[in-house]
């Protein structure tokens, strides 16, 4: 006999208005299985475009109303940009069982772009939402590897020592190892910093023992304390080179050499990054960040540095002491503020070297709303000296202007241009 569907119970706070919507839409709201069950997801669907909820966040007001209500936490939020046009929008919840139930669906008519973003068209969230995605901005694709330019190796390359901190994440951890370890003619000391996972993670580890620098199993106090842990494993002179790249995150084929072929070229810089490709669950491409030539004003108002894209020599780690392991979010922001401060010469180069991962249980947007946000707020509020009220982000010229320079950036690329 089948068993019956759980009733799903929701509400839609936002936006007030479904006949017609922007582009860039926010849509929040609450939603539980009446059956008790918890939801192991939240999604919208619109023509060929998926975007994942953040789920869990607070409701106390609908546990106070609704007693069937399971807890307090049956909020969730959706960011990301749709299709222009009259489309079908569906929101569905995954139940216990794997399987996806809707709660909302009907046509809606999606607002067109006349003006293009680098031109001045579109204002802060749109401009947000299209050159700094973390969303599907259009259907999954297979990666397209980057071109870096052609070169013999430089003299006197510096040794990199690359962490990867990682817990309960060996479904992505494999891709994650190899794009480490099968980049060739690199000195690279790396280490893996696993945090007592019981997924099976160590399994994957173990036999990659012989070509890692280190690797340990053992509970931390988290991400930042693991990198910390896991570098003071490695060594090397105040000219080599430093980075860290998450378990679910992954280098680009051949971006360590040329990493290392650039400090050695360029003795005068200590840290670098560069442009960030986004991808999905199965490793296919969904969006891709365009970063504008680095600006310290920037970086003072707003982290859009892609922390996988990250690497920097030991000299200037040392000068300003590692990580702050009480930061559970922010830490890379926090340090690249302290490297500003210690007179650190940054520079962006023009190329993809890592993949960042979009996932429903990733850490970046799961803890965005809690301490993720009181962290930024904090540094934000430490750099400027000043209560920082977020409208002002959004009328900030710096802003405006470094994000239609990341927009022409990408104009420039499709077209088969680099911008340098």
């Amino acid at each position: 006999m089948d068993q019956p569907v759980p009733l799903l119970k929701s509400y839609l706070d936002q936006p007030a208005d479904w006949k017609r919507l922007p582009r860039c839409v926010i849509i929040r709201g609450w939603c539980y299985a009446s059956d008790g069950q918890p939801l192991a997801g939240i999604r919208l669907r619109a023509k060929n475009v998926t975007l994942a909820a953040v789920i869990g966040l607070p409701r106390p007001d609908v546990k106070a109303a609704l007693p069937d209500a399971p807890n307090d936490l049956t909020g969730f939020e959706i960011r990301g940009t749709l299709p222009s046009g009259r489309v079908t929008v569906t929101l569905e919840a995954a139940l216990s069982d794997g399987t996806w139930q809707p709660f909302f669906s009907g046509p809606v008519e999606i607002e067109r772009q006349l003006i293009p973003l680098w031109l001045g068209g579109g204002a802060w969230t749109e401009l947000m939402f299209f050159q700094m995605p973390a969303h599907m901005a259009y259907p999954p694709r297979p990666v397209r590897p980057e071109k870096f330019p052609a070169s013999a190796p430089a003299p006197n390359r510096p040794k990199l020592s690359i962490v990867t901190p990682s817990y309960q994440h060996a479904r992505f951890l494999a891709e994650t190892l190899s794009s480490v370890l099968e980049q060739p003619g690199v000195d690279c000391q790396y280490v893996v910093q696993d945090g007592g996972s019981t997924d099976g993670s160590v399994s994957l580890i173990a036999p990659h023992a012989g070509r890692l620098h280190a690797w340990e199993s053992a509970r931390d106090g988290g991400q930042a304390d693991a990198i910390v842990r896991g570098l003071a494993k490695t060594s090397g002179g105040p000219d080599d080179v430093m980075a860290w790249i998450n378990s679910d995150d992954y280098y680009q084929p051949g971006a360590l050499a040329f990493v290392a072929d650039y400090f050695a070229r360029h003795t005068e810089v200590d840290v670098l990054y560069g442009h960030r490709i986004v991808v999905d669950e199965a490793s296919r491409e969904i969006a891709r960040w365009f970063l504008p030539p680095h600006d310290a004003e920037v970086l003072r108002l707003n982290d859009f540095i892609p922390q996988e894209t990250l690497f920097w020599r030991r000299r200037v780690w040392a000068k300003v002491g590692g990580l702050d392991t009480s930061f559970k979010f922010a830490m890379d922001w926090d340090l690249l503020l302290r490297f500003t401060a210690a007179g650190a010469r940054i520079v962006r180069v023009p190329y993809f070297l890592a993949c960042f991962r979009v996932h429903p249980a990733q850490k970046t947007s799961a803890a965005m709303h809690n301490t993720g946000q009181q962290e930024i707020t904090l540094l934000r509020e430490r750099t400027q000296g000043r209560t920082f009220p977020i409208q002002e982000l959004e009328t900030s010229p710096v802003l405006l202007h470094y994000l239609r320079r990341s927009a022409r950036i990408e104009f420039l690329w499709k077209l088969g241009r680099r911008a340098r």
